[in-house]
């Protein structure tokens, strides 16, 4: 699992009020949020026209397909198990 799938599922769980250092059944609480980590990852999965216009003005010399492709594949890492 990456780190950045770890997080999120972490931030949901205590967005819950909960822990995320909490223990239930010898497993960390926080990891009965990966389904919801995967999908809120997922939904952002394909940049928006504002995601890649912030993109191209800071890297300036790449077009926004190829922005786009960098994009998905940081999304992608983030949700390899």
């Amino acid at each position: 699992m990456t780190p950045g799938l770890e997080r999120v599922a972490r931030a949901l769980c205590e967005l819950d009020a909960n822990p995320p250092d909490a223990t239930m059944g010898g497993k960390p609480l926080w990891q009965d949020y990966l389904p919801e980590a995967r999908a809120a990852i997922m939904a952002l999965r394909e940049p928006d026209i504002t995601m890649i216009g912030a993109a191209a003005l800071k890297v300036g010399h790449i077009g926004k397909d190829e922005v786009r492709r960098i994009y998905r594949a940081m999304i992608d890492a983030a949700l390899v198990d």
